[in-house]
C-alpha cells in the first residue's frame, strides 16, 4: 500500500512539473489537465499563510481533494500569487473549492476570512 501511495504521489508531481514547464515542453509530455468537453478552470485564492496547509504533508491534502472531487488542481509556486487553479466539470470544481475552504476553516478554527484582501499583500 505504501509503494502504491509513493508511486501515485510521484506521478502527481510529475504532472505538476510538466504543467509548469508548458513553455518549451517536449512533444508528447503532459501539458496540463485533460481537456474534456464542458470542463472549466476556476481560481481559488487563499491567504499566503495557508497554502502549505491546503497542500498538506507531501501534497497529501490537495491530492485527496483532487481524488474526491475528480478535479485537477495546480498548486501555486512560492513566488506566485496564492491561487490554486482547479480544472474539471463545473459541479466538481465547485465542490473542490468548497473542500479547500472547508479544510482551511477546519484547521484554523474558521478565523481566517478568505475574502480579506489584506491577506494577499
Amino acid at each position: 500500500m505504501a509503494k502504491r501511495e509513493i508511486l501515485s504521489a510521484a506521478e502527481h508531481f510529475s504532472v505538476i512539473r510538466a504543467t509548469r514547464s508548458k513553455a518549451g515542453g517536449l512533444p508528447g509530455t503532459a501539458q496540463g489537465p485533460p481537456n474534456l468537453p464542458g470542463q472549466t478552470t476556476i481560481q481559488v485564492r487563499v491567504p499566503y499563510r495557508v497554502v502549505g496547509l491546503v497542500v498538506g504533508p507531501k501534497g497529501a491534502t490537495i491530492k485527496r481533494i483532487q481524488q474526491q472531487t475528480h478535479t485537477y488542481i495546480v498548486t501555486p509556486s512560492r513566488d506566485k500569487e496564492p491561487v490554486f487553479e482547479v480544472t474539471g466539470m463545473p459541479e466538481n470544481v465547485d465542490r473542490a473549492r468548497e473542500e479547500i475552504e472547508a479544510h482551511i476553516a477546519l484547521r484554523t478554527g474558521g478565523i481566517i476570512e478568505l475574502t480579506d484582501d489584506n491577506d494577499f499583500h
